[in-house]
């Protein structure tokens, strides 16, 4: 140890022996052994500020010995005796690398042998914290964190133990339990003596200051205070958008936003909301603010509190640490949805009321809305909705606005079905407003054709990583008329498409089973003779405009059609405004798509159907074999297309089979459900899941699968859903992990799960 080092002589001999063979000296024809350096090179690493001591070591010859330096400098502060020691304290400032020869003189006479090596010496900085920045934590979710030290000395023992030894110091407000005097007040956290921090905070929300030290091998020790600030589950800024139904099959549409605090109150917002019932358009309506709050669920029923209110986590409940209700009051109405939260991805929600019901999303809109701009941007958008005879409404298309947002003539265009009667590339021009920083609420105009379609948007940030910016959920506020329908829409923004232009080309549709991505998931939605008609499925193409393989899985009123079933090529071709056409061949109705970016996009039909939906690139690691599908996943049903479908918003466990990974894996889950049946908290599921390309599952487990299609099963072995993984890592990781399923009963709906 530095400070009380001894010296190395014979121990290091024999190894250095060999080490010095690159040294020159000088022995004597006759007499004492040949004369060698000891000392290995690069020497124990010192830091500044901090006493150094090493000692040189030699054999043969003839002691005494003389040591000098023959070149190079040493280290300020640092000084060589002639008696072998290196010793001094390295000033601030010195830290560097340095190089340098000793020579060793022996007391052989008449002639004195010498010998020489070439050594390397290095000081560190002084032992220090720099400048870090700790993430949130979120209260009862497992933290992750880490603190670290620099610089100081590390030690030279073999092998080595950790380079710092941490604790805490201070921890005022109890978040940390390893502080004796914070003990009774478990906060939930630990640091541990390599610097992470672990645990699993208790809350309330707040941010927490703290003081670490850190101990090196010299030992010299350094502080620095540190800050985490907890979060609750749901907290700041969100928007959402909702799809629903009353009981007598009238469709009603919302989008809005509400700012949360973290302890269970919703502190302010607005939403605007549309359909074909009696209350009509009803544009900007004010969230009553919340008060009384805890954030704690019990096992059913709303929370506590009055006005706008949420928790999420149910007190005794299986599986329903991320099942949650969140209630909306207002002048129009007090809605109570049922959540099921991601705190990765968006979360779905449910309306869990006995008049009305149906799904949606929400999403988080980050801690600020302030700066938002949505002049001279590109967009894509898809819509689906009602038109005032109450039959099935779907468009698609894109814009672009100039710096003041206006749509100029030339800078848009759509393509819509109304109730089966299909427009084709019809003129777009109109407007989009200004953001408010408040609500990320804005307007915009669209008229499409000859129809002039209003809407009131909000906007949910870019995630970075991703390649659109801004999206908007958006609802429209006219009344339903003749030609003009109430729709739901999602509008989102797009970067640059290639080499700093926007021009799209084939290329932009390139994904083929085996490669990464392995094709393009579709999620589709229509209603074909009054009844649910529901798809999923995979679609590959080339980049050269040739579609080699489009198969999905079909739910038609409870009439089911597999990829075996539903199994086509064609052809396609991208427009330089991301428009796609489809010739697939055999089908009488070819879908339109528009383009976000690479295999991304929104569908609209031609057919009388009135499909509408999206797709996305399947990224799952390959090969995909049943461990491809396990953890915890959070969500429920998409874009309910018929009142007569059942809202579902779950937690899911699926859990392989253990290793080799052969049968079937276990899928458990918790979930709330609304429509025609009522309301339903905590119910349970449990069944079976097992890979099936194109078939049921075999007696003997599929190995692996080609394109991540899986059937869910219940106790009777009977498959209750088709699942597709959408996006998985390789086995032993959840980041970034969605799956699609599609329910096999007469009401079918699509269902999504993420991470």
């Amino acid at each position: 140890m530095y400070g009380s080092k001894a010296y190395s002589f014979l121990v290091m001999a024999i190894l250095c022996t060999l080490l010095m063979c690159g040294c020159s000296g000088k022995t004597p024809p006759n007499g004492a052994a040949a004369l060698n350096i000891a000392t290995p090179s690069p020497l124990p690493t010192g830091a500044e500020g901090d006493a150094y001591r090493e000692g040189m070591a030699a054999y043969g010859g003839v002691e005494p010995y003389t040591w000098t330096i023959d070149s190079g400098a040493l280290p300020p502060g640092v000084t060589l005796t002639t008696g072998g020691v290196l010793s001094g304290t390295p000033p601030t400032g010195s830290a560097g690398q340095y190089n340098f020869t000793v020579r060793v003189t022996d007391s052989q006479t008449p002639v004195k042998a010498y010998q020489t090596a070439y050594l390397t010496l290095t000081i560190n900085p002084a032992l220090s914290f720099p400048s870090t920045s700790l993430s949130n934590a979120v209260i009862a979710v497992a933290y992750s964190g880490a603190v670290a030290a620099m610089g100081g000395v590390t030690c030279s023992t073999t092998p080595p133990p950790p380079p710092y030894n941490y604790a805490l110091i201070t921890d005022n407000q109890c978040l940390f339990t390893n502080l004796a005097a914070c003990t009774a007040k478990n906060g939930g956290l630990t640091l541990n003596a390599d610097g992470t921090i672990t645990g699993t905070p208790t809350g309330p929300i707040g941010t927490y200051p703290f003081t670490v030290q850190a101990t090196d091998c010299y030992p010299t020790t350094a502080t620095a205070n540190f800050n985490i600030t907890v979060t609750g589950k749901i907290q700041g800024n969100y928007a959402f958008s909702f799809n629903g139904y009353n009981q007598q099959g009238q469709a009603f549409y919302m989008a809005g936003s509400f700012v949360a605090d973290g302890n269970g109150n919703i502190t302010s917002g607005v939403f605007d909301r549309n359909g074909t019932d009696a209350i009509g358009p009803m544009e900007k309506v004010a969230i009553t603010p919340g008060s009384g709050a805890t954030g704690q669920c019990p096992a059913s029923g709303p929370p506590t509190g009055s006005g706008s209110v949420y928790c999420v986590g149910r007190t005794g409940v299986t599986n329903g640490g991320n099942l949650g209700t969140i209630v909306i009051a207002s002048a129009l109405g007090t809605y109570s949805f049922s959540v099921s939260l991601s705190l990765m991805s968006d979360s779905q929600i449910i309306l869990a009321g006995s008049t009305e019901w149906g799904s949606g999303v929400l999403k988080s809109q980050g801690q600020s809305l302030a700066g938002i701009s949505l002049a001279s941007g590109d967009f894509v958008f898809g819509s689906f909705g009602v038109d005032s005879k109450a039959g099935r409404y779907a468009g698609a298309g894109y814009f672009a606005t100039d710096a003041n947002g206006i749509i100029q003539s030339g800078n848009g265009g759509a393509d819509t079905n109304d109730n089966g009667t299909a427009q084709s590339q019809a003129a777009l021009t109109g407007n989009v407003s200004s953001v408010d920083p408040a609500t990320g609420r804005g307007t915009a105009s669209l008229t499409i054709g000859s129809n002039t379609l209003d809407y009131a948007f909000y906007v949910v940030p870019p995630v970075p990583g991703k390649l659109a910016l801004n999206s908007l959920l958006a609802v429209q506020t006219d009344a339903v008329s003749p030609g003009v329908p109430v729709t739901l829409a999602s509008i989102v923004q797009r970067g640059l498409a290639s080499g700093g232009t926007t021009i799209f080309s084939n290329k932009f549709l390139n994904a083929t089973q085996g490669s990464n991505p392995n094709g393009v998931l579709l999620e589709l939605n229509a209603v074909s003779n009054s009844a649910p008609d529901i798809s999923l499925g995979l679609g590959n193409f080339d980049g050269a405009g040739n579609i080699t393989g489009y198969t999905f899985d079909e739910n038609k009123g409870g009439a089911l059609t597999t990829p075996s079933q539903n199994s086509y090529t064609g052809t396609y071709s991208v427009a330089t405004t991301g428009r796609v056409t489809v010739n697939l061949t055999g089908v009488t109705y070819n879908p339109v798509w528009y383009l976000i970016s690479n295999n991304t996009g929104f569908v609209v039909g031609t057919d009388p159907g009135v499909t509408s939906g999206t797709f996305e690139p399947q990224t799952v690691t390959q090969p995909i074999t049943i461990v491809s599908l396990f953890g915890n996943f959070y969500g429920g049903t998409s874009d309910p297309v018929l009142s007569s479908v059942i809202n579902e918003v779950e937690v899911a466990v699926p859990t392989p089979p253990p290793p080799p990974g052969t049968g079937n894996g276990t899928f458990a889950a918790t979930y709330d459900s609304s429509g025609t049946t009522g309301v339903m908290m905590n119910q349970m599921f449990a069944g079976t899941f097992c890979i099936a390309d194109s078939t049921p599952c075999p007696s003997t487990q599929q190995a692996q699968s080609t394109t991540g299609r899986m059937l869910i099963l219940d106790s009777n072995s009977n498959v209750v859903s088709v699942l597709y993984l959408g996006s998985a890592g390789a086995a032993g990781t959840t980041g970034n992990t969605k799956v699609v399923t599609l329910s096999t009963d007469a009401n079918p709906r699509l269902t999504i799960l993420t991470h």
